[in-house]
C-alpha cells in the first residue's frame, strides 16, 4: 500500500511538471519560469510582433528599464508576425495574471480582438510604436512617434538629394502597411515628393523586415527602375539592404539613401556616407514610456492618452550635435553599439 500511495505521489508531481513545462511553451516565453510567473503578480507583459527584429528587443529593454525601477517582471510574447498567435499570446497573458500589457501589434486591424479581451478582463493595455487604427479607443495609452513629420522630412531630403543627382524618380521600401504608423510615414512622405516634384515609381511592403528581404527587393527595384535616384527605406533594415545592392552593383553614391529607425549598424553607415541620412525612432524611449504609462493606469493614477516622441532626420552634418546624440540613446542600448 505504501508503494501504491509513492507511486501515485510520484506520478501526480511528473503529471505536474508536465504541465507547467506545456504552460511555459505555449506562453512562448523561454526567458520566463512559468512557477515564478504564477506566484508573483507584480508582472507586465510585452507583446511583440516578432522578437527577432532587433527594433522589438530595444523596445523591450525600454520596457524592462522602467518595469526594473517599479519592481515589476516583465514575460515576452512573440506573435511570430501572426494576428492568431498574437490572440493566443493575449489569452495566456490573462490566464497568467499579468497586471498590464505593453503592446506592439502585429497590425493595427488586429487589435480589437486583443483590447476586448483585456478589457473584460480589467487590464490596462498601451501601445508601442504601432497603435490601433483610429476608431478604436479602449485602451490606456498610446506611445509613438512624429511619424507623419518623419515620413515628411525624409522625402523633402530624399527628393533634394536626388535632384542632385539628376534624377527625379524615387522608389519605396516600405513597412506593411496595415500598420498606422506606416499609414502615416507614407503620407508625409508622398507630400514632400509631390511638392518636390519628384516621382515615386514603385512601393514594395515588407513583410519579414529583414536585410535578405530588402536586398531581393531594393535589386528587384533598381533592375525595373535604372533611373531610380533615391531610395526611401521605411524601416532599419531596408536602408541596410538598399547599401548592399549599391556597394554589389558599384552605384554607391549615385544613388541617395533615407532610411529609418536606427542601428549601431546605420548609424555607421550615415558617418561613411554610405546613407544620407536616417530619421531616428527611439524605440527604447517608446518602451520606457509606455511602460511608465501603463504602471500609472496599473496605481489608479491618471495617463495621457497619447505621447508622440520626436523622431528626427540624421545627416553627416549633425549626427555628433548633442541633441541627436541624445535622441541616438533611446533609439538602441549602449550594450548594441556605439552612436
Amino acid at each position: 500500500m505504501k508503494r501504491f500511495v509513492i507511486g501515485i505521489v510520484i506520478l501526480l508531481l511528473v503529471i505536474g511538471s508536465i504541465g507547467c513545462t506545456s504552460i511555459s511553451n505555449k506562453n512562448n516565453t523561454p526567458d520566463s519560469d512559468s512557477v515564478a510567473v504564477v506566484k508573483d503578480k507584480k508582472i507586465i507583459a510585452f507583446i511583440a510582433p516578432s522578437q527577432e527584429i532587433l527594433f522589438f528587443q530595444w523596445i523591450k529593454y525600454g520596457i524592462e528599464q522602467a518595469a526594473q525601477q517599479a519592481g515589476y517582471k516583465v514575460v515576452t510574447y512573440d506573435s511570430h508576425n501572426s494576428a492568431s498567435q498574437q490572440a493566443a499570446n493575449a489569452q495566456t497573458a490573462i490566464t497568467v495574471g499579468v497586471s498590464g500589457v505593453v503592446l506592439t501589434p502585429f497590425s493595427s486591424a488586429s487589435c480589437p480582438t486583443v483590447l476586448n479581451l483585456f478589457e473584460e478582463n480589467n487590464i490596462p493595455v498601451t501601445f508601442a510604436t504601432i497603435g490601433p487604427d483610429p476608431n478604436v479607443e479602449n485602451y490606456t495609452s498610446l506611445i509613438t512617434a512624429e511619424d507623419y513629420t518623419a515620413g515628411y522630412e525624409a522625402g523633402k531630403y530624399l527628393a533634394q538629394s536626388a535632384k542632385e543627382l539628376g534624377g527625379t524618380e524615387i522608389g519605396v521600401l516600405s513597412l506593411p502597411l496595415d500598420r498606422t504608423n506606416a499609414i502615416n510615414k507614407k503620407a508625409g512622405f508622398e507630400k514632400a515628393c509631390e511638392e518636390e516634384g519628384v516621382k515615386i515609381v514603385q512601393i514594395l511592403q515588407s513583410r519579414g523586415l529583414t536585410v535578405g528581404e530588402a536586398v531581393t527587393q531594393a535589386a528587384d527595384m533598381l533592375t525595373a527602375h535604372p533611373n531610380i535616384k533615391g531610395i526611401y527605406g521605411m524601416y532599419e533594415q531596408a536602408g541596410i539592404g538598399a547599401v548592399r545592392v549599391l556597394e554589389t552593383q558599384g552605384r554607391t553614391g549615385k544613388v541617395a539613401i533615407v532610411s529609418s529607425d536606427g542601428s549601431p549598424e546605420s548609424i555607421n553607415y550615415v558617418r561613411k556616407g554610405y546613407i544620407n541620412g536616417i530619421a531616428v525612432q527611439p524605440a527604447v524611449g517608446q518602451g520606457k514610456v509606455a511602460t511608465e504609462q501603463l504602471i500609472k493606469a496599473i496605481n489608479g493614477e491618471e495617463v495621457e492618452k497619447e505621447i508622440v516622441l520626436k523622431e528626427p532626420l540624421v545627416t553627416k552634418e549633425n549626427i555628433d550635435e548633442p541633441y541627436i546624440q541624445q535622441i541616438l540613446q533611446l533609439a538602441y542600448p549602449p550594450s548594441a553599439g556605439s552612436y
